[in-house]
Parts: C-alpha cells; sequence; structure tokens
C-alpha cells in the first residue's frame, strides 16, 4: 500500500509539473484584442499591431462617425477587447458608454502631441463670407486627415500598444517605424501633387478637412452643412452661395458617407460639379489610410487645375 500511494503522488506530481508550462504557454498564446471606432484608426492599429493583435473596427466602412446606428454587433464586436483606439473630441463619444457596457477597461485616445484646430477655425481672405460651423465644442476633431498627424498618431499608438503587452513592445516600435517611412514617402508625394496649383480655395460639404488644408497649404472657403447629417438654414445657404460666387468656385467636394441631396438642386442653380473627398475610406477602391489620402489630394488638383 505505502508503494501504491507513493506512486499516487509521484504521478500527481508530474501531471502538476506538465501543467504548469501548458497552461503558462497557453496565456502566452493569447492574442491581443483591441478596438478602433474609424477606418482610419484601424488601419494604423493594424499596421503597427501585425497579425499577433487581433484589431475591431467598430464603424463600418461607408458610415460615418457623426450619424453611426450603434446594433447589437457593436457591443459584441467589443468583448475582450483590452482598449479601444477612439478619435474624441464629439466625433466617437458614443464608444465611451459602449466600451464599459462590454467591459473594455481603457480608451486611449490618439490625439497626443497634436496641434488640434478650433472648431470651424480657417483662415479666409476678408473677400469671403463663410458661415460654417461645427457641433463639436471647441476642437476640430478631424486631425487624422494630415499625414503629419497621421506620424505622431502611429508612435502614441505603438507606445500603447507596448504597455498592453509589454514583451511585444520592440515589435511595434520596428513596425510604426517602417510604417511611418511609407507616411513620410506618401506625404512627399501629396505636397509635389499640390504645389503648383494655380488656386488653393476649395468647397467642402461639412468641415472635415481643414486640418488637410493646413498641412497643405489649402483654403476651405465654404462649407455647406454646419454639422453632419443637419441641414443648413436658409441663412446659412445663401452664405455658402455667396462664398462659392465670390471664389468663382466650380466644384464643391461632398462626402460618400453623407447624403448630398440637400445640395443637389443648389448646385445645378450654381453650375457647379460635385466631386468626392473621403474622410474615412476603408472601402475596396480605398483599402488603406495612405490610399484615402492619395486619392483625396488627386480629386483636389483634379477639380483645382484647368
Amino acid at each position: 500500500m505505502p508503494c501504491y500511494k507513493s506512486f499516487l503522488l509521484l504521478s500527481l506530481l508530474c501531471c502538476l509539473s506538465l501543467a504548469v508550462p501548458i497552461r503558462s504557454e497557453a496565456l502566452k498564446a493569447t492574442p491581443l484584442k483591441v478596438a478602433a471606432t474609424i477606418f482610419p484608426l484601424y488601419d494604423m492599429l493594424r499596421q503597427v499591431a501585425g497579425p499577433e493583435v487581433e484589431v475591431v473596427l467598430l464603424v463600418p466602412p461607408g458610415a460615418s462617425p457623426h450619424t453611426f446606428a450603434i446594433k447589437p454587433g457593436t457591443i459584441r464586436a467589443l468583448t475582450g477587447c483590452q482598449a479601444v483606439f477612439a478619435v474624441g473630441h464629439g466625433l466617437d463619444d458614443w464608444v465611451i458608454r459602449l466600451a464599459r457596457e462590454a467591459g473594455v477597461k481603457r480608451l486611449i485616445l490618439t490625439d497626443k502631441g497634436i496641434s488640434l484646430r478650433r472648431a470651424g477655425s480657417e483662415s479666409h481672405d476678408s473677400r469671403h463670407h463663410v458661415a460654417h460651423a461645427t457641433p463639436h465644442a471647441g476642437v476640430d476633431p478631424h486631425y487624422w486627415l494630415s499625414v503629419p498627424n497621421a506620424l505622431l498618431m502611429v508612435e502614441h499608438i505603438a507606445a500603447s500598444l507596448g504597455q498592453l503587452k509589454p514583451a511585444d513592445q520592440a515589435l511595434y516600435q520596428r513596425r510604426a517605424g517602417a510604417y511611418q517611412d511609407e507616411l513620410r514617402a506618401a506625404d512627399a508625394a501629396i505636397r509635389a501633387l499640390l504645389a503648383d496649383l494655380p488656386r488653393r480655395e476649395i468647397a467642402t460639404f461639412h468641415m472635415a478637412f481643414g486640418y488637410f488644408a493646413e498641412a497643405y497649404g489649402l483654403h476651405v472657403v465654404a462649407v455647406f452643412e454646419p454639422a453632419p447629417g443637419q441641414e443648413p438654414a436658409p441663412r446659412h445657404v445663401e452664405a455658402f452661395q455667396r462664398s462659392i460666387q465670390t471664389s468663382n468656385l466650380r466644384t464643391v467636394f461632398i462626402e460618400p458617407q453623407l447624403s448630398e441631396a440637400p445640395l443637389r438642386s443648389l448646385s445645378r442653380d450654381l453650375g457647379i460639379t460635385l466631386q468626392i473627398l473621403d474622410p474615412n475610406g476603408g472601402s475596396e477602391a480605398l483599402p488603406t489610410y495612405i490610399a484615402m489620402m492619395q486619392f483625396n489630394a488627386r480629386q483636389i488638383a483634379a477639380a483645382l487645375r484647368p
């Protein structure tokens, strides 16, 4: 009997000694899961995180974070996430409640080190009678629409991922450095494309492209919607029309995520064409942040050249 008990004890110890490394390996293999509210953040995250990290996109391509309708699947997608990366400043504040309901403990804003513009701020020639505003008190949240800002965002994303998974910190930093090289090349190409335009004034559907204009020496002189999804009042429409005529513009840039229906009849009356600028991307035609930014630059260059 003592021999039998000794055998059982030895077998139990062997099982325990084998179970510890197996459990340790299982924990080590558990992937990091994070979420991003909008596609540009999602693409930056996946470029830095690589295949080892599961990255979830909350606002699907084709939808706008301004008018996004939350669905039950949105909360389910957040389950198991250790962090949510967001823009903040009123654009995607809806994610705060969702993250709390899903048990996500960290909300990471990606604006660290970025010089934020005042909402509706834009330098205009005194001839232009511009009436525009945004629904975000004090701050324009569209800071990702500038490649120099994207460089800072990627740096912050890499540091944040490193805090979430310190063992892979060096890997995230290497990937961020390689991606930043791609961003710098894209920035140089955009600057070259927009360098010699005969004019630099543009009109947009809502005030999303202030950072883009600031980065590349353009001027937003007219904005149709005072807030995304909010039909403008007659006074605002009149001011928009005066700005278009005073600036002698022939193009207004709309966005694929927002309905341009209120602008169609006015565009016919003014003899202007409607062309697309995409602030969010993620479609088959614009599968990356860089592709989206280059597309927007090409659209502006084509519209402003004779």
